[in-house]
């Protein structure tokens, strides 16, 4: 076969392939919103409603052919809540979160998917807070809002990145969940995601099937939190995510 028609073959598998994953994600999406939109609105635990959300996770992780995995979860302590900040790869990435991390999550999310029909509307009813991105005061005062109406227990999830990484190399953080820990005086809880953009690039719904590991590094706890600059916190935290995730690629290549 010419060189021609291997890129044509492989324009119609991608197609093909984001066909299916698509098709998908709406079948699963129609399924699951009147169960956790009316969940989440019964039960102020919302326990019935995570469950739900994580057999969504599973069920497209598994059509893609991705399986996750995860270290560290013992670090966490059960029904405390954290700022969680993250690294930000691929839309896999909540997915593999979701399924890995043993607690009450809810997110930090742009608005714009507040507007996905149905889907937004399930986002919202899960209290998950919605900040634009684009006016700092406006998502500041978000947070502080949203913060005081998630489940109890609950702890929030940052992609400190703001948006998911082109390269898969670790971006510059963002200081929101930083000062949201700060404020509410909570620990904070790195989580260094590895693998899933290869997985699921950006700007791509041409998926492979692998493995996505979800590492849980080491809490600070909320002392520490309140007796740092938020500056200071910020790269130190990024710091710790990106040292992790160059030790992992580097052991990743050495493997191969």
């Amino acid at each position: 076969m010419t060189l021609q028609g291997n890129r044509f073959r492989d324009r119609c598998k991608a197609r093909l392939k984001a066909v299916w994953l698509g098709s998908w994600v709406i079948l699963a999406t129609l399924a699951v919103f009147g169960p956790v939109t009316l969940a989440a609105w019964l039960e102020p635990s919302q326990r019935i409603a995570d469950w739900l959300c994580k057999r969504y996770a599973r069920t497209l992780l598994l059509v893609a052919g991705v399986k996750t995995r995860s270290t560290g979860v013992e670090k966490i302590e059960r029904g405390r809540p954290y700022a969680i900040i993250v690294n930000h790869q691929s839309h896999f990435d909540a997915l593999a979160l979701v399924l890995e991390l043993p607690m009450c999550i809810r997110w930090v999310a742009k608005k714009e998917l507040m507007r996905i029909p149905l889907f937004g509307l399930a986002v919202a009813s899960m209290r998950n807070i919605a900040v634009d991105r684009s006016d700092p005061l406006s998502a500041r005062k978000s947070l502080e809002k949203g913060v005081r109406r998630l489940p109890k227990g609950a702890s929030l999830l940052f992609f400190a990145e703001g948006t998911r990484s082109s390269d898969g190399k670790v971006g510059r953080f963002k200081k929101g969940g930083f000062w949201t820990a700060r404020e509410v005086r909570w620990p904070i809880l790195p989580v260094a995601v590895h693998g899933s953009g290869r997985l699921l690039p950006k700007g791509s719904l041409d998926f492979h099937p692998g493995t996505i590991e979800i590492e849980v590094l080491d809490p600070i706890p909320a002392e520490q939190v309140q007796s740092m600059a938020v500056d200071e916190l910020t790269e130190r935290v990024r710091r710790l995510i990106l040292e992790h995730s160059e030790t992992r690629e580097a052991t990743s290549h050495a493997a191969l």
